[in-house]
């Protein structure tokens, strides 16, 4: 279990210097945009393109670091009008959903991604796969993620804390 939860730390610490690396090469492709288009008069299609694509995987690559620290946008009301002993159970409940739901979401996603193989992207004509590809990696990320939490109830409890505003 510790092993686990150690070796997805490790993967989420990849993840996000991939995400830090995409988000500075999607600030510099927007800079360029905007100075190609406007100051120039010569813009840059695939500028856009790759920026589009990069905020697609920035998007479901970071919902798999938010989930490992349970920072997904949640209706809590629950949370506030249970026991304070029924609300780890709550969480536990939400969080397999969320592994379920997850779990479809990877497999649907590679079967759309395999769906789009065939299509080309506008500008630079590579595979819509490349694009597509972005929901089963990020949906197997949160899985993991979500596995992770499960396995680590006092991290479940310090989210609740954190969720609910109460200190023990």
């Amino acid at each position: 279990m510790n092993t686990y939860i150690r070796i997805i730390d490790g993967v989420n610490n990849g993840v996000k210097s991939i995400v830090s690396v995409m988000l500075a090469v999607l600030a510099v492709l927007v800079v360029l945009q905007v100075t190609t288009r406007f100051v120039i008069n010569v813009p840059l299609a695939w500028t856009e393109e790759i920026a589009r694509y990069l905020m697609i995987y920035i998007v479901f690559l970071g919902s798999g670091l938010a989930m490992r620290h349970n920072q997904h946008i949640a209706i809590d009301f629950l949370l506030d009008v249970i026991p304070h002993k029924n609300k780890a159970r709550l969480q536990t409940i939400i969080l397999s959903i969320s592994a379920v739901f997850c779990l479809l979401l990877a497999y649907y996603g590679a079967q759309l991604t395999f769906m789009v193989i065939g299509q080309s992207t506008p500008t630079l004509q590579y595979s819509m796969a490349w694009a597509y590809a972005a929901i089963p990696l990020g949906a197997l990320l949160m899985l993991l993620n979500t596995v992770a939490l499960l396995l680590n109830p006092k991290k479940v409890e310090d989210s609740i804390d954190r969720i609910v505003g109460e200190s023990k």
